[in-house]
């Protein structure tokens, strides 16, 4: 009687501890496209990123979502941690931005930022280097993103990336956007 316990329990160890070590093991595998996911949720608040349309930034879906959000992961090759989650509106100004074309969109357009963003200039969508400390946007951390279709309406918001609210970035250009951070910024 002894042995059968023996190997009953070995038996119930077997069939309990060994397939959860080897879906541990499985875990510590992860495939690149659960990592992107796994960036591109962070960028958004649970209740946004939990049913967001995953996209990589070569706008290839990873996961089909149900709501109106996509998500897309940090981008490695840039510095920082700055996933995105977006509307469609941010959809169009960054298909615009990479084609350096105009944007069209017509509505308000949403982003989440909340890992933080990489360095940018606040004036040059397109610089490439450090312009000075008034221009140089660095630091920032989790922040929202607003567009405006009609751009007149954020003629009266400041431009200052340091006063320790709201701020338009990239004024004067097609890519005009106000920044909303949510954590204390400033001089």
């Amino acid at each position: 009687m002894f042995r059968s316990h023996h190997v009953a329990l070995a038996a119930l160890l077997f069939a309990y501890v060994v397939p959860a070590t080897l879906i541990a093991q499985e875990a510590e595998y992860t495939s690149e496209v659960d990592v992107q996911i796994q960036s591109a949720m962070s960028a958004g608040p649970a209740s946004v990123s939990a049913n967001a349309t995953i996209k990589d930034w070569g706008m290839n879906v990873l996961r089909e979502g149900t709501n109106e959000w996509t998500c897309l992961p940090d981008q490695p090759d840039t510095p920082g941690n700055a996933p995105w989650c977006i509307t469609a509106a941010w959809e169009n100004f960054l298909n615009a931005y990479v084609n350096n074309t105009e944007p069209t969109y017509t509505e308000i357009g949403f982003a989440y930022m909340l890992q933080g963003d990489t360095p940018v200039s606040n004036s040059d969508p397109y610089a490439t280097e450090p312009t000075g400390p008034e221009d140089w946007v660095t630091d920032l951390g989790p922040h929202l993103m607003i567009l405006q279709p009609d751009v007149s309406l954020l003629e009266n918001i400041s431009t200052d990336h340091l006063n320790g609210g709201p701020w338009v970035m990239w004024p004067d250009t097609p890519y005009a956007h106000i920044m909303i951070p949510l954590e204390s910024r400033g001089h």
